[in-house]
């Protein structure tokens, strides 16, 4: 075969190469705008919900804060939030969960109140490739936040003496009525709402989510095929190199055997190497060839290299957010629970013959919370409850729910235990011992009242669309309300307790109680595990007989 017949064949098989490896550029590229497009689609979308999401909880905030101190900036504030939801101000630059924690705290001023480029919440959605399905979730959350903004507003008036007049104003004048306020912003139904708020705004998420997933997941694919394809054009290619090289070694023998070395270096990863042929003959124009195919290769390495990162970074945060909804399943309902609505279970109803439930609350709590702020109110719940939490895992009982400043607990609940009364028994002794304890590291009195009460309940989930894990029956009612009438920084226990721990506990006789609607009952206050109080049956002190008379 004549030299300028093969140069011809090859240069035909070099270009078709060269242009599929051009294609094949182009469509990577493609993929790339596509993955790019798609994470800033997401990433605009999560934000947009997230607005949602933290507008309402600082417009509670606000609300609750001007009832306790009728301080006039959080109405202001309260309103641009709304404002800014409405598209009537400019939504501020970082604009975040921590933006109002800044203008709170007085670090940042609050934002200034300009028109030019504000957009609502849905006209930004529209603005973005939504689904009628999406957008329905979004008109949902929004008519459950206008809701909790009525109750909210009718709470705030009140608060000024202000009430609606029937009409949908507040024109009815009457005296400032800080206690109503209170009760419409803690009552189940602006709860529910709120509660209701975050599961549309959730299965919006969710909804997005899954399809930005699908999406990304293609698109990756996609990416995967080019680069597979891509491969196989390159050793094609080198295929090439190394045929001719060996065709003309023989003629061309030292710029072939340059070329074989840059050729060799290629196929072992080093697309660094350069050949350096000299002449203007077909030979160095090869070697042109070959090093603008090694320029094309390391653009197209480095580019399909970030596709891939930017797709790995993309799913990683597909993934948290996934096991971010289901640690917060799991906070929501009991594990054994939780597992059974995630197997397909849509009707959970149990009886349970044998429980003991125990109830407390802080004493002078409204009067305590009042002195003391929102915040530092905030800050001792938290102190509080997150023992309390602890010692809820480590004895093995279950917490049911908080209201306020009440904290329920049950054992043998969900899971069936024999010693549901003991284990009851040791949390109640801990969280006594806690709270005494950590009342004498705050400047202000703090005292606990606690009930206990064993018998038969009922236990489920109610609702569908915001889950709840709870207790139905007459021991609910008697253990609040040997809590109720208990003493401060005592454990109040009914006989049906003291009679299935009476072996291994210390108690003291509480007299009678009479409960509205039923009969007088003897009660009794916890005070102890006999292993750890040894003797306290044997010893009385001077002028102590009528004490240890009431130990039983």
């Amino acid at each position: 075969m004549k030299l300028r017949t093969f140069f011809s064949i090859f240069f035909l098989l070099l270009l078709a190469l060269a242009g599929g490896n051009l294609a094949l550029g182009v469509y990577l590229e493609k993929a790339q705008r596509g993955l790019t497009t798609s994470e800033r689609e997401l990433q605009f979308l999560t934000t947009l919900a997230e607005d949602l999401v933290f507008s309402s909880q600082w417009q509670t905030r606000f609300a609750r804060g001007y009832i306790s101190d009728h301080d006039p900036k959080r109405i202001e504030w309260y309103n641009i939030i709304e404002a800014i939801l409405n598209g009537e101000v400019a939504r501020p630059k970082d604009y975040d969960f921590g933006y109002w924690d800044l203008v709170n705290g007085g670090i940042i001023p609050p934002p200034e109140q300009k028109s030019d480029g504000a957009a609502s919440i849905e006209d930004r959605f529209l603005s973005q490739n939504v689904t009628a399905h999406e957008l329905n979730k979004l008109k949902e959350a929004r008519s459950f936040l206008e809701k909790v903004v009525a109750i909210e507003r009718a709470a705030m008036h009140a608060v000024d003496g202000e009430f609606d007049d029937g009409a949908g104003t507040f024109s009815r004048k009457g005296k400032p009525d800080r206690a109503l306020a209170t009760k419409l912003l803690f009552s189940e139904e602006y709860r529910k709402l709120n509660g209701d708020l975050t599961l549309r705004i959730a299965q919006m998420q969710d909804l997005i989510r899954q399809r930005y997933v699908g999406r990304i997941a293609q698109e990756q694919a996609f990416a995967k095929r080019l680069f597979a394809a891509n491969s196989y054009l390159n050793i094609g290619l080198f295929g090439l190199v190394i045929l001719s090289l060996v065709f003309l070694r023989s003629r061309f023998a030292v710029r072939a055997s340059q070329l074989m070395t840059v050729v060799r270096d290629f196929g072992s990863g080093n697309l660094t190497a350069r050949a350096s042929v000299s002449g203007n003959d077909e030979i160095s124009e090869l070697a042109t060839t070959i090093n603008s195919m090694a320029e094309n290769l390391n653009v197209a390495f480095d580019k399909l290299e970030d596709k891939i990162r930017i797709s790995g970074k993309a799913l990683s945060d597909l993934e948290t957010e996934r096991s971010r909804s289901e640690k917060l399943l799991h906070n929501i309902l009991p594990a054994a629970i939780a597992e059974r609505l995630r197997g397909g279970e849509e009707t959970i109803a149990e009886v349970f013959p044998e429980v003991t439930v125990f109830f407390s609350d802080i004493v002078g709590f409204t009067e305590l919370s009042a002195k003391l702020g929102p915040h530092a109110t905030v800050n001792m719940l938290n102190a509080i409850f997150e023992k309390f939490d602890e010692l809820v895992e480590k004895h093995g009982v279950e917490k049911i729910k908080t209201i306020g400043d009440s904290y329920m607990v049950v054992g043998g609940v969900p899971n069936r235990d024999p010693l549901h009364c003991q284990h009851i028994a040791d949390f109640a002794l801990e969280a006594r011992a806690f709270i005494i304890s950590y009342a004498e590291s705050v400047p202000y009195p703090l005292h606990m009242r606690m009930g206990v009460h064993t018998g038969t309940v009922a236990a489920g989930v109610v609702g569908r669309k915001r889950f709840s894990y709870d207790l139905w029956g007459d021991v609910v009612n008697v253990a609040s309300r040997f809590e109720s009438t208990g003493q401060p920084d005592k454990i109040h226990v009914s006989e049906a307790v003291k009679v299935r721990l009476s072996d291994d506990y210390v108690f003291l006789d509480g007299g009678t109680v009479e409960f509205k609607g039923k009969e007088a009952t003897r009660s009794f206050f916890l005070i102890g595990k006999k292993a750890q109080m040894p003797g306290v049956l044997e010893f009385t002190a001077p002028g102590a007989a009528a004490d240890r008379s009431r130990c039983v």
